[in-house]
């Protein structure tokens, strides 16, 4: 039996800050380099002083380490398999995702710089919680669930799901417009507010890009289907949004709190919809009872 299993808050209580530590590291030399290599960053509108600056990434990395641990504990394979599955996941929905709102809803620039900054943070990160947290003994692989079904069955499940954000999407954006456009609006803080002709598109490119990183994750989780979802869930909300509005000070805290609130509806909605469909419960409890009769077969012959 594991550390993990033995004292989980114990594990945790040193494993989180030393994930941080390594994902606050790269931070650190991204920004080095990239500050070495003089290239542009973005114009914010406003900034924070430098110890609050320091404080809020601390505590967006200590965020980020947990998301990544509770990740790295259902992911099994080899350490590089987990190691790719997770840095890819990260980068693609913390990283690649800011950048691709920033370049819709803000006039800051700085994207490609943005890009290459979140490589390394990401790269240490996952290395650290594979490294810390090794996936526990299966309770019901998820794989056999997924890669015994015919194609037919699945085709119209991932379009479904892949259709289906937009529309999470565009509901909870809808939910929030009362209190965030007028805020565009003022372009007071160097926003702006695309039609829909932008924005579907580019939500229907963000949820292609979510199920290329998100279904190699949970054809390999070896931990139950409510833990996916927790995982997946908590994962949505924090690099989705959560970590960058921490950081974006210079907002309304108006402005901050709606999009912290609208982005959790889209991670639990988001997340739920992928179990339901990709991974049906009806699916796991067949997977469950299959070596159970080949038990039953076992013992009677």
């Amino acid at each position: 039996m594991n550390t993990v299993t033995r004292n989980p808050v114990v594990s945790w209580l040193w494993k989180i800050p030393a994930i941080a530590a390594t994902y606050f590291i790269g931070v650190m030399i991204s920004g080095g380099v990239i500050t070495a290599a003089k290239m542009q960053w973005p114009a914010f509108p406003g900034s924070a002083g430098e110890t609050e600056n320091l404080v809020i990434s601390l505590i967006g990395s200590i965020l980020m380490a947990a998301c990544l641990a509770l990740l790295a504990r259902g992911i099994r394979g080899s350490q590089f398999a987990r190691w790719l599955i997770l840095a890819i996941f990260t980068y693609v929905t913390f990283g690649l995702n800011t950048q691709i709102e920033a370049a819709i809803f803000t006039t800051y620039g700085g994207t490609a710089t943005m890009l290459l900054f979140f490589i390394l943070p990401c790269a240490f990160g996952a290395a650290a919680a594979v490294r810390l947290f090794q996936p526990e003994q299966p309770e019901v692989s998820l794989q056999p669930v997924m890669s015994s079904q015919p194609v037919s069955t699945w085709w119209w499940r991932v379009v479904v799901v892949w259709l289906a954000f937009p529309v999470i999407y565009i509901f909870f954006g809808m939910l929030a417009a009362p209190f965030v456009v007028p805020v565009y609006e003022t372009q007071d803080f160097g926003l702006n507010l695309p039609g829909f002709e932008t924005m579907i598109p580019v939500a229907l490119v963000r949820s292609a890009l979510y199920l290329a990183v998100t279904i190699p994750i949970m054809v390999n989780w070896s931990k139950s289907r409510r833990s996916l979802f927790l995982s997946l869930a908590v994962a949505f909300f924090a690099m989705m949004g959560l970590i960058g509005l921490l950081s974006a000070t210079f907002f309304p805290s108006v402005l901050r709190i709606t999009h912290t609130i609208e982005i959790l509806g889209d991670a639990l909605v988001y997340a739920w919809l992928l179990l339901a469909l990709l991974v049906p419960k009806q699916k796991i409890e067949q997977a469950e009872r299959i070596p159970e009769i080949g038990a039953e077969t076992g013992a009677s012959n």
